[in-house]
């Protein structure tokens, strides 16, 4: 059994091929956020609207669900406009996290960070209060707990640069009670990378602010913390990247055993080029090539990490910055090393996501000419080289859900006989041996499995990710 599964991913690999094919929405809405519902679907929410010239810069409640296969967009209504807002998906459906939702100097308290979040399921929105107000940041699902890593929650303009307060606790949420709980940071910073592997979640770097922050960023300093939450013990570890590894704004993904975090800011208008490596055990550390960056926008597809765009941050403004960039550096996991590609033009104030073997980046912003201008197209990644059961590459038999947390559903078209299905870890060991369409995967640690269907005179070999 070990030779054919070798042999299966070998020549996956060889002949496949990873490629583009981009859609758009209704409207140039720059500063949303993206997350996928499932497999062929995502949802676009948040942002401002911009027109022709930047005459139109409402803040909006709008979200567009976004079909990938028919390349077609609907339009639906949020219950708040939110800028800037985290999401996540979570077991209960997508979470909309936070958000300014006005932008004006309200009642000369600066703007309006948004102390509720909505969730999305089956067409529609419902919105909670929540215990803290937040946006710019990212949170993890993992296990029935949603973890949020906060952004910013207070911005002011104060003459030259912003005065700003930072979210300085992760904010847990547990989806079957609906209780939120809290614990600080460990250096009391916001701006931390957040990522997940399904089992435990790490969270590294960011901005430190002193306990009483007055104006124009005081306490401000470059945090090299990271913490590491493990949901099976529901308990956290800290430690920090190593020298030279302070820097904030940095992009993290996980990936087939390796969580990356790549680029972040050192300073204002300067970026890294530093890539932090875990693999479970030890953290190693290297270099991105061709220039340095705050990278703006991450996510994983198969067996890929997309690391795009982004500009070298201001800091001081918490906002816009230098040098943008179209670039994208791919992280091959099974190589570990990296390689090249472009969006359609340098892109800043965008979010990417990603679920199985895709990723898909919302809209944002250029500045062809020297002048800020907001797009309405989404790009789409999808690594052919990674066996997803989908919808994919197999016309008579599918696999639902996957990645899957509990159960593995086989789908046959056109066959109504019995069929016999044994499962496999990746070194060839027989775990299950079944006649049942169903497949229980509750038991299994999460990792990569596959499932051999016998059906007629066929048989099948499918890849199952377990979260």
């Amino acid at each position: 059994m070990k030779k054919p599964l070798l042999l299966l991913f070998i020549s996956f690999n060889i002949f496949c091929y990873s490629q583009w094919n981009n859609g758009n929405i209704a409207f140039n809405q720059i500063r949303a956020n993206i997350e996928f519902v499932d497999s062929n679907s995502f949802l676009v929410a948040g942002g401002q609207s911009w027109s022709t010239g930047g005459t139109n810069i409402n803040i909006v409640q709008l979200a567009h669900l976004y079909n990938i296969s028919a390349h077609q967009s609907s339009i639906l209504a949020m219950n708040t406009p939110r800028l800037e807002p985290i999401m996540v998906r979570g077991d209960s459906g997508v979470y909309i996290i936070g958000g300014i939702s006005n932008w004006a100097d309200v009642n000369g308290n600066g703007w309006l960070y948004e102390n509720t979040m909505e969730i999305y399921k089956d067409g529609n929105f419902t919105q909670e209060s929540i215990p803290f107000s937040t946006a710019d940041g990212h949170a993890v699902a993992l296990n029935g707990k949603i973890i949020v890593a906060g952004g910013l929650k207070y911005w002011k303009w104060y003459q030259a640069a912003a005065d700003v307060v930072g979210e300085t606790q992760f904010w847990i949420y547990d989806e079957a009670t609906m209780v939120w709980s809290s614990i600080p940071s460990t250096d009391n910073r916001f701006y931390s990378s957040a990522v997940t592997d399904g089992n435990i979640a790490i969270f590294a770097g960011g901005l430190t602010m002193s306990d009483n922050p007055s104006s124009i960023l005081d306490g401000y300093s470059l945090s090299n913390a990271y913490e590491i939450y493990d949901s099976q013990t529901d308990s956290w570890t800290t430690g920090n990247l190593g020298p030279n590894s302070a820097r904030a704004k940095i992009s993290a993904c996980y990936c087939n055993g390796y969580f990356v975090f790549a680029g972040g800011s050192v300073g204002n208008n300067v970026g890294s080029p530093r890539v932090d490596i875990y693999d479970g055990t030890t953290w190693t550390n290297q270099n991105m090539a061709n220039g340095t960056r705050a990278v703006e926008a991450c996510a994983t597809a198969g067996n890929k990490i997309l690391f795009a765009g982004g500009l070298e941050h201001d800091l001081t403004w918490h906002y816009g910055g230098s040098n943008i960039t179209n670039r994208i550096d791919v992280f091959d996991t099974q190589t570990q090393s990296f390689s090249y590609d472009n969006l359609t033009r340098p892109l800043m104030d965008f979010r990417m996501a990603g679920y199985g073997r895709r990723a898909a980046a919302s809209p944002g912003v250029s500045f062809p000419g020297g002048n800020y201008t907001g797009y309405n197209d989404v790009q789409i990644y999808e690594d052919a080289s990674w066996i997803n059961s989908i919808n994919e590459n197999l016309n008579d038999i599918s696999l639902y859900p996957n990645p899957t947390k509990e159960n593995i559903t086989i789908s046959l078209q056109n066959f109504n006989g019995s069929i016999q299905s044994e499962v496999y870890d990746l070194i060839g060991n027989r775990l299950k041996s079944t006649n049942e369409t169903t497949i229980s995967f509750r038991d299994y640690a999460k990792g990569i499995y596959i499932i051999k269907v016998t059906y007629g005179d066929r048989v099948e070999e499918l890849k199952v990710i377990k979260e």
